[in-house]
């Protein structure tokens, strides 16, 4: 199964990290879907990304991650895809 994997820092928050992926994907996608035709793992990130975004409980994900970066833990959000078309995350700490 693919995943998306983001590492936030105290600087950066997931959100600002989904957000960027986010935009970059689409942007990539936008440039290449001409030459190239259906692009399916951009699509499939993008969908990812934008369900998470859109539908989840995105600022609980961020207190989670924050505390523990604050504790000086490594942390890592695994965003994946069912498949009934929701979106998991898990918090790996």
């Amino acid at each position: 199964m693919k995943k998306i994997v983001l590492e936030p820092t105290l600087s950066k928050c997931v959100e600002t990290l989904a957000k960027e992926r986010y935009w970059a994907v689409v942007d990539e996608y936008s440039r290449r879907i001409r030459k190239e035709g259906v692009l399916e793992d951009l699509e499939w990130e993008i969908d990812v990304l934008r369900k998470f975004l859109e539908s989840m409980n995105v600022a609980e994900y961020r207190r989670l991650t924050e505390k523990a970066l604050e504790q000086g833990r490594k942390v890592r959000l695994i965003l994946e895809m069912t498949e009934e078309g929701s979106v998991n995350a898990t918090v790996d700490m």
